[in-house]
């Protein structure tokens, strides 16, 4: 493959690539020519390929013409240059059309703007025949150029390649006779010597200062290094070339790589691929790279890269959680995996959030509870105005901690919430969803909800005591004034001769000391008066009562912040 050009000072510094126009529109040409040359060893004359590369030479060389008048070409041994500069250089004489010119005598080439595309076409023609190496033996370039007899194409030339001692060739400017170092050595196109017979196999031991080089660039990072300098000079090449773009040869070399440096763990030099391919490649050539990370098969080798009893993700890796597919690490959260890779897979799930919350959220009546639990808890945290509906898909499961989290959720949910659900949880099966959803409503809810925390103890079943306690608790927080007209007939409720109180009555009782003691005003009294009266836990909960109401009133008050 053809080096890149290079552009020549005077003062013999050097500069990648062609500077004036002309130079850059030979250049173009000039590639454009090779490749069709080249490809008619490659390819069937009739290939879509073949008339690919017609083409492009055609329209290089129609517009360098139009553009910039007569196109000369100065045929050096291994180099072509125009106006001056450098257009196209290859060292390799099996493949170097500038070699196979300067061998057969071509010193100069000129294209005049009236060329036509037959004389163009035969040029192509002739070139094939002496650059594929087909019928090297009858004719050469000279001789084959000779009889086209162009009328748009004029040819420079000596007779042979000889030392210029023996026949000094026409100086043809100041340029080319600055530059005559530059043609390669008497008898460099004869056959290769005879080697001698072969020696016997010998083995001996490598020394070890010879061997400190190698082993000091074999470290853990260094193939990886190796790699990235290798992608990085095939994307530079494929630039300069003109390779076709998408590649699937260049495209499937990363894909291994990007496997590669995943199963070993090296995901630091992943990330430098990404980032490699964002500045050299382009966006389309890193989008293809990054749609290769959603695939399972990745999320496989990234799990794989990471110790079994790993707490947490590497640190490499979190810039990759954005790019990793959920759809496969919900179904690998769904098989039920090891505790230490669940863990794994759920910082990965919601390390996508906000993005993928709908995914999740579809996913989530399917989890195992605490599974399930984690993940709500997750989007509800990270993804505030989703809270609403994580709490009903938790409050709608048949887990009893499922509804104790939707519970929690609504109780730190952003905005209004939902009362009418909250309330009929009082007639949860579980006494624990009561409990929560009682103490919820005493802090999410409103007036509105005192109807149905009345209604709560009239059930007609024993209420237990610490259910009745979060009952009346909730009634004197969101409507003090209403509760305390309820509790002052709960704390006297008419007793039934001989049988005493009912349970609803005791419950409301119960309710009605706990609520007491967050009403406002001095309830105290009425509070101390049942205490003398009565005896059991129910005196032990008035005097909690006031004991824990005094406490509140006696503590200093906060400092703002």
């Amino acid at each position: 493959m053809a080096s890149p050009p290079v552009k020549q000072h005077a003062a013999g510094g050097t500069e990648r690539g062609p500077g004036s126009p002309a130079a850059l529109a030979a250049a173009a040409v000039i590639l454009a020519l090779s490749r069709a040359a080249r490809s008619f060893v490659l390819y069937d004359p009739g290939n879509t390929l073949v008339r690919q590369f017609l083409e492009e030479y055609q329209s290089r060389a129609r517009a360098a013409l139009d553009q910039h008048g007569e196109l000369a070409l100065e045929v050096r041994p291994f180099e072509m240059l125009a106006a001056g500069e450098v257009v196209y250089r290859d060292e390799d004489r099996e493949k170097s059309l500038a070699f196979k010119l300067f061998r057969d005598g071509v010193r100069r080439l000129t294209l005049s703007p009236s060329v036509t595309w037959p004389e163009l076409l035969k040029l192509l023609e002739i070139l094939a025949v002496r650059c594929t190496g087909v019928r090297q033996q009858e004719e050469d370039t000279l001789t084959l150029l000779r009889k086209a007899e162009f009328g748009g194409i004029a040819v420079v030339a000596v007779e042979g390649f000889t030392p210029a001692e023996e026949n000094p060739e026409p100086e043809l400017d100041e340029q080319v006779e600055r530059a005559r170092h530059f043609q390669p050595p008497a008898g460099c196109d004869t056959p290769l010597p005879r080697l001698p017979a072969p020696a016997p196999l010998q083995y001996r031991d490598v020394p070890r200062e010879l061997l400190a080089p190698l082993v000091a660039d074999e470290g853990e990072g260094a193939a990886a290094a190796l790699a990235l300098s290798l992608v990085r000079d095939l994307i530079e090449e494929g630039a300069r070339a003109g390779w076709p773009t998408p590649n699937p040869d260049l495209n499937a070399f990363l894909t291994e790589l990007r496997d590669g440096l995943l199963l070993g763990g090296n995901l630091a030099s992943l990330r430098g691929l990404v980032d490699l391919l964002g500045t050299l490649g382009g966006s389309e050539m890193r989008q293809e790279m990054l749609r290769g990370l959603a695939d399972a098969r990745t999320l496989d080798l990234v799990l794989e890269s990471v110790p079994e009893d790993a707490a947490r993700l590497p640190p490499d890796l979190v810039p990759f959680l954005p790019l990793l597919g959920m759809e496969a690490a919900l179904k690998r959260l769904g098989a039920n995996p090891s505790e230490a890779r669940r863990r794994l897979l759920t910082q990965v799930v919601l390390a996508r959030l906000p993005r993928e919350a709908d995914a999740i959220l579809a996913r989530l009546p399917g989890f195992d509870p605490r599974l399930a639990r984690d993940l709500g808890r997750g989007i509800a945290a990270r993804v505030p105005e989703r809270s609403l509906e994580v709490a009903r898909q938790f409050l709608a499961q048949g887990d009893e901690g499922l509804r104790l989290a939707g519970l929690d959720t609504l109780e730190s949910a952003p905005g209004a919430v939902p009362l009418k659900p909250l309330c009929e949880l009082l007639r949860d099966p579980s006494s624990a969803v009561r409990v929560r959803a009682a103490e919820v409503l005493g802090r999410r809810g409103d007036e509105t909800v005192v109807a149905a925390l009345r209604a709560a103890l009239e059930v007609g079943r024993d209420v237990p005591p610490r259910e009745a306690e979060a009952i009346g608790r909730a009634a004197a927080e969101v409507a003090p004034i209403a509760a305390a007209r309820l509790f002052a007939s709960w704390l006297e409720p008419r007793q039934r001769f001989l049988r005493g109180l009912s349970p609803q009555q005791r419950a409301q009782q119960w309710a009605a000391v706990a609520g007491m003691g967050l009403l406002p005003g001095s309830p105290e009294q009425a509070l101390s008066a049942l205490a003398q009266r009565s005896e059991g836990e129910l005196k032990q909960h008035c005097l909690a009562t006031l004991a824990r109401r005094r406490r509140t009133t006696n503590e200093p008050p906060s400092r703002p912040e």
